[in-house]
């Protein structure tokens, strides 16, 4: 399945008792759908408040409901913020997170305090430095630990490998963009933070090697709201 949410209402994807979460709406409409308990493989994790356009997940079942029927019957019976744009069947062996490439996040920033855009975007009152911002892009990169940019407890592996950022930008709005292998719980937020400070002047480029070499602290992690899923590669 490949799905689209906005993430306002959702207390994240992962399922919880008793919270409004995408993986548990999606699994209660298929239990309905298809009479099965179902259990969904998301590609990733996304926090409270984050968005996807596309989202995979992938879950096991012997029903032989047609699958135009089962998309519409899900999107028939989850909230107008969830919708399945795509199913198909995938071979036995598909693991939406294992079997994934890369993911690739979009993160929106805006100069201007449109009610529009501050549903989705994360406003700053002044622009940053964005040729500093872009200058860090190499330095950022690569297979590096990325603990101190995350939120992980003691046992994770942090190593994860950034394939590729961007950052484009006008007079009023910023997206920086960010592929890689895997990322860590607000690992893309607490990036698009530190490029955000790097912009301000609050750090500079020759900090950054002690970011990955030391356990240290200071990351701002941008908000929520301007962060999406946009594709998960396979």
């Amino acid at each position: 399945m490949v799905v689209e949410y906005e993430g306002t209402h959702f207390f994240g994807w992962q399922y919880q008792p008793a919270k409004r979460t995408v993986q548990g709406e999606l699994q209660a409409a298929l239990k309905k759908v298809i009479g099965e308990n179902i259990k969904l493989v998301g590609a990733g994790r996304t926090d409270q408040g984050v968005h996807a356009l596309g989202q995979v997940a992938n879950f096991h079942t012997d029903s032989q409901l047609p699958l135009l029927s089962l998309k519409k019957g899900t999107n028939a019976l989850v909230g107008d913020d969830l919708y399945v744009r795509e199913i198909a069947v995938v071979p036995q062996d598909f693991h939406s997170r294992y079997s994934a490439k890369s993911k690739l996040y979009d993160y929106h920033l805006t100069l201007e305090p449109s009610p529009f855009r501050l549903r989705y975007s994360w406003y700053l009152k002044q622009m940053p430095d964005v040729t500093v911002m872009q200058r860090a892009i190499p330095l950022l990169c690569g297979k590096r630990d990325f603990k101190n940019f995350s939120v992980h407890n003691g046992t994770d592996n942090t190593v994860c490998n950034v394939h590729d950022i961007s950052v484009i930008h006008d007079d009023t709005q910023i997206i920086i963009k960010i592929e890689g292998d895997r990322f860590l719980r607000k690992m893309v937020r607490g990036i698009v933070g530190f490029m955000v400070d790097l912009g301000r002047g609050r750090f500079a480029t020759s900090d950054i090697p002690r970011f990955f070499d030391e356990r240290t602290s200071g990351v701002n992690f941008a908000p929520p709201q301007g962060l999406f899923l946009t594709t998960v590669r396979y």
